[in-house]
């Protein structure tokens, strides 16, 4: 009887992210990446096994015998330790009926105990004499020298082997996953070569006047729930091995739709605009610029449920959950800290992902979303937690992604992000003064009041408040912010406001998308426009 083995790397986040400099993420990354495709040629043959599962740090192997299972998982764990210096959970083999499904699922509750069970935080041994690496601050160095790729004019410094492994990688292996990525950006093979990738964020920053760059992190809706519905071993494997390229394709579409855009932009004419510095299964990280950040994210999560859609048609598969995804745009100085706006986007994920789950269970209705996020200067803006609890909500974040209208179980929870795309051209020519009283006016709103005193108050705030600005526009200017109020909102009748009622937690809130279109105005740039269209008439001419 076959056995079927679960195996995880352990903090891989930790891993890679160990590093002060950016350029090290994506040696790091790609030596992740490396080490679980040369697993299935060498190790997986040596113990006679079939993969199922080998990317993301993440394992799902078959053997004839217990006895190979668990050589092999002794082996792929020390050879993990070695080759990354982390750490790598191993499960206990699982017995292999004619129900994949069922093994899977208890493969997988048998890593979860594993992981609950492994030996707590051991403390790094400290020394008087000893000098931790300059590099990650973190673990003891081994030599003092210089990192992979710096010239001679770079000092020596105090480094460990892991951080001049992810060094040597990303410069002796380069090629091998952003070159793929590279394939599927330019069309012509021949002039790859004359294109290369940034280095740190400054190179991306030189796309913004204010020298602000873009993170965007995205991960898939319930494909645990997905893959676990898979019964067939040689489906499952071939959405494994399509997944990661789907996601490399669906972030090679709105890049490609950047260096159009932005080839004027930038001195650097060969420079790829986007850098994925993680970019395994369904997860990704990367850096973009932030002039059209936040119609990249929509873009590319449009893109990847097309791939993965057709993927579930191509395969035969039926009575699965629709493939969705979340993503978060984090918009940030670009010497902001990218582990600090990885942990930022990976909250908004959270909420976003909260929102997508919550339609599925209630409706059945499965839709990608995307959240975002302005972090102005050097500090975190906005406290998630603190506006969920608010009866009246001066934004609409997450929002909606889809490439059909909006059912009304969906309408009535919030808005497609194009929406709010759109509105950003319409309220191209309102001058700067305008805009900003509309963003200090909805700044003002009481978030707090009692659930019976929200209508109430929105009218008296509309009639007051939003009246004094409206009342100083020219026609033309009035006609193009009520249309916004209505777009990010909804209809105003007579005596009643342009707020919209969302169902969201038990009781519902008022809320308003102008916030969120002010806040993010220059980042919301529509890819099929250039930046030029965005420009005022009155700077046009």
């Amino acid at each position: 009887m076959p056995y079927l083995l679960a195996a995880e790397a352990d903090k891989i986040q930790d891993f890679i992210f160990r590093s002060s400099r950016l350029r090290e993420v994506v040696g790091a990354s790609q030596l992740l990446t490396r080490f679980c495709r040369s697993v299935e040629d060498t190790l997986v043959k040596r113990y006679n096994g079939q993969v199922i599962v080998n990317d993301g740090g993440s394992f799902r192997v078959i053997f004839d015998q217990p006895d190979q299972a668990i050589a092999f998982g002794n082996d792929l764990a020390e050879l993990y330790r070695l080759a990354l210096g982390g750490s790598l959970t191993v499960a206990e083999p699982v017995e292999m009926g004619s129900d994949f499904r069922a093994a899977s699922e208890a493969a997988s509750k048998k890593l979860r105990w594993a992981k609950s069970r492994r030996d707590g935080v051991v403390a790094e041994p400290h020394m008087p004499y000893v000098a931790f690496c300059a590099s990650c601050g973190v673990t003891l160095a081994r030599n003092h020298t210089r990192l992979a790729g710096e010239g001679g004019s770079e000092r020596r410094r105090y480094l460990c082997s892991d951080c001049q492994r992810k060094a040597s990688e990303r410069v002796s292996n380069r090629e091998e996953i952003l070159r793929e990525f590279l394939r599927e950006v330019i069309d012509s093979s021949s002039k790859i070569n004359s294109y290369e990738f940034p280095n740190e964020p400054g190179d991306i920053a030189t796309y913004d006047r204010r020298s602000y760059v873009a993170y965007l992190v995205a991960d898939g809706n319930g494909m645990g729930m997905l893959f676990g519905s898979i019964t067939n071993m040689e489906v499952l494997r071939a959405f494994s091995e399509a997944l990661s390229g789907n996601t490399r394709t669906s972030l090679a579409a709105p890049t490609r739709l950047l260096l159009e855009r932005l080839s004027d932009q930038n001195n650097r004419k060969s420079l790829i605009p986007v850098l994925p510095l993680i970019l395994g299964g369904d997860d990704l990280f990367a850096l973009i610029p932030a002039p059209y950040a936040i119609d990249v994210a929509r873009r590319f999560c449009l893109a990847w449920e097309g791939l993965m859609n057709t993927l579930v048609e191509k395969q035969g598969l039926k009575d699965v959950p629709r493939p969705t995804i979340a993503a978060a745009v984090v918009i940030c100085k670009s010497t902001y800290p990218y582990a600090l706006a990885h942990r930022r986007g990976e909250a908004l994920l959270k909420k976003a992902k909260r929102l997508s789950k919550a339609l599925a269970a209630e409706r059945g209705e499965h839709l990608s979303v995307v959240n975002f996020e302005v972090i102005l200067g050097n500090r975190l803006s906005g406290d998630d937690d603190a506006s969920e609890s608010k009866t009246i909500a001066t934004s609409l974040r997450p929002y909606w992604v889809s490439p059909q209208p909006l059912s009304t179980d969906a309408a009535a929870r919030g808005i497609d992000l194009k929406q709010l795309l759109d509105q950003r051209r319409t309220l191209k020519d309102l001058p700067n003064k305008r805009l900003a009283e509309l963003r200090r006016c909805f700044e003002a709103v009481p978030e707090d009041v009692s659930v019976h005193q929200q209508g109430e108050l929105l009218v008296r705030w509309t009639e007051r408040d939003l009246a004094r600005i409206l009342s100083r526009l020219s026609p033309t200017e009035k006609t193009a912010v009520e249309a916004t109020l209505q777009a990010l909102g909804q209809a105003r009748s007579a005596n009643q406001h342009h707020w919209r009622a969302l169902n969201r937690g038990d009781n519902g809130i008022y809320a308003h998308g102008m916030l969120d279109l002010l806040e993010a105005w220059d980042f919301a740039q529509d890819l099929d426009l250039s930046l030029e269209d965005y420009e005022s008439e009155e700077i046009a001419s």
